[in-house]
């Protein structure tokens, strides 16, 4: 015959196991969803559909042109700057100053002799 102890102890790895088979199917089980395939939209086809909803909003917009022809549209002066070329700075900016060659860098002694 087998101890009380060790029929506890049989008893509670049987409930341990079946709680752990319970509970790695309730957590690893996909969810049961009906899906239509013909509703599933890929993600070319939702960006195709926002594409087409822009283009009939400006296809909607209209410009009056008589705009174009008032006083205050041929009023409107133009203050852009033109912009000049300037020399280039160093081939490599992050290169040590002297490794390339396009200047160098000649030290200079400086003695402040104070007496």
């Amino acid at each position: 015959m087998v101890s009380p102890k060790t029929q506890k102890i049989f008893i509670i790895v049987i409930v341990l196991l079946l709680l752990g088979v319970f509970g790695y199917r309730v957590f690893t089980k996909e969810p049961d969803v009906l899906v239509d395939e013909s509703a599933v939209l890929s993600d070319t086809e939702i960006a195709g559909k926002d594409i087409l909803i822009l283009v009939e909003k400006l296809k909607a917009i209209s410009i009056d042109q008589s705009l174009f022809s008032s006083p205050m549209f041929s009023n409107l002066r133009d203050f852009s700057q033109t912009v000049f070329p300037e020399s280039k700075g160093r081939t490599n900016p992050f290169a040590t100053i002297g490794s390339d060659g396009s200047f160098s860098v000649t030290p200079t002694a400086t003695t402040t002799d104070r007496r």
